[in-house]
């Protein structure tokens, strides 16, 4: 069988001089080639190249990042606000609306997990601290593959058949998390906070937006290649 193309988003690392680097954390990478794909690292470009390129694909990740900027989602930049790229932005946003429409198996990670939200029509917590003082810690400065907290997920969907619990201990890097879902997607898990852990398209269609990082855990914790396992099976039936 013909394994399946699975893009994965970049970014521009600014800081490099004389010119900027495409940079990508290698375990996106690593995870999608130990789940059975095959991993192409997507550089920011334009519109015309997104339209292009998604009938190339036979899957999609979102990667994590920084902040998307707050006018995409309808509001105006708040205290405690991170950086934001409007590039990237723009370049996602299309990339996923085009996914969408295409029905291009996808899965989201922190700021992918928000990206695909405001594509779609939702809304994001500019920053959590600031928002809710009675909020967990959800960015600690401890390594990707540490535990931090737990979420609690609903029973039925599609996150709960992954990991056969209701209540499963996931890391946590993020500031921002979903505010208000887009009407495209249902919440099927939260931390004890509150806050919006992951989100599912409602028509059944592979759309998995994590707000956690499975591939900062899945070498230490082996569980946690099931959500790249599940994208790689739904993009298999689109590869040739």
């Amino acid at each position: 069988m013909t394994k399946p193309l699975i893009g994965i988003t970049s970014f521009e690392d600014r800081s490099r001089q004389p010119a900027p680097y495409i940079s990508l954390k290698d375990s996106y990478v690593r995870a999608i080639g130990a789940a059975g794909g095959i991993p192409v690292v997507l550089p920011v470009t334009n519109k015309e190249q997104a339209h292009l390129l998604i009938p190339r694909l036979d899957g999609i990740i979102f990667s994590g990042g920084n902040d998307v900027a707050p006018w995409f989602f309808g509001e105006e930049p708040l205290p405690g606000l991170g950086s934001w790229d409007t590039w990237r932005d723009e370049w996602e946003i299309e990339l996923c609306n085009r996914a969408w429409d295409a029905k291009l198996p996808m899965l989201g990670i922190c700021r992918g997990c928000q990206l695909m939200n405001v594509a779609r029509g939702g809304t994001v917590i500019q920053d959590i601290e600031r928002s809710d003082s009675k909020a967990l810690l959800h960015n600690p400065a401890i390594p990707h593959d540490e535990l931090c907290h737990h979420i609690v997920i609903e029973k039925g969907s599609s996150l709960f058949a992954l990991f056969a619990t209701e209540k499963l201990l996931v890391n946590s890097l993020h500031h921002q998390a979903i505010e208000e879902p887009a009407q495209d997607f249902k919440v099927t898990a939260r931390s004890p906070d509150g806050i919006i852990e992951a989100l599912e398209a409602k028509d059944g269609r592979f759309a998995l937006a994590l707000q956690f990082h499975p591939e900062g855990l899945f070498v230490r914790y082996p569980a946690f290649l099931a959500p790249f396992k599940a994208l790689v099976e739904a993009a298999s039936k689109n590869s040739g």
